[in-house]
């Protein structure tokens, strides 16, 4: 009787081991290269162009990214972001902002899992064109201001299935300063900078093409 219970149990398991195997698959990646297409909101703040930041702070726009994952936790990226502005409230003609952001992204979990959080650390150089805006003696401008800051950022990637999966994050430009010039002349003065992205899209990962 003992050996027949005993055969039974080595037989279960023997059969066991392929259906739990089965049971286990992948539903998320994040090595090799990777694609991404966003749309975005942002806005933006400064103390030195206080009457800019207040009739023409935010706006909406797109980004594309590429990164390529060294492993399921590090990747690399580098991201360019669009921005238009309205510029009515400012007497303008028209009001750009663009984002060049090279960093690290940080991926959490496990790839049986369709949904990967993240965090992100970076350096971003930011550029803001203002064409033809009204300036406080009746005369028109144009107005550019460029700088680093630093990028910090944080999301969610869910995987629809392999390879295409969902995004939605959200991150800060903190500690900008910008070199300002107007009607092409260096004006010797930096302006404080800092903005914000709420960001959605797709993301294509090419290795599970």
């Amino acid at each position: 009787m003992r050996i027949i219970v005993y055969t039974l149990a080595v037989a279960l398991s023997v059969f066991s081991i392929p259906l739990q195997a089965q049971s286990i698959r992948q539903r998320s990646t994040t090595e090799g290269f990777n694609l991404s297409l966003q749309g975005h909101y942002m806005g933006w703040s400064s103390d030195y162009f206080q009457f800019l930041d207040e009739r023409a702070g935010s706006g909406g726009g797109f980004s594309g990214r590429a990164g390529f994952g060294f492993n399921q936790r590090y990747e690399a990226f580098l991201q360019y972001n669009y921005s238009a502005i309205s510029a009515t409230d400012i007497a303008g003609e028209s009001f750009r902002y663009t984002h060049l952001t090279p960093g690290i992204r940080v991926n959490f979990s496990a790839t049986t899992r369709a949904l990967r959080p993240f965090a992100e650390l970076g350096y971003v150089y930011q550029t803001g064109k203002v064409d033809q805006v009204l300036n406080q003696d009746g005369f028109r401008d144009n107005l550019l201001f460029k700088g680093g800051a630093a990028h910090i950022g944080a999301g969610l990637s869910y995987f629809l299935s392999l390879p295409i999966a969902i995004t939605l994050n959200g991150s800060v430009q903190a500690a900008g300063k910008a070199d300002v010039q107007i009607n092409g002349q260096n004006t010797g003065e930096r302006a404080d900078l800092t903005s914000f992205r709420i960001s959605a899209g797709l993301v294509l990962y090419l290795s599970e093409l």
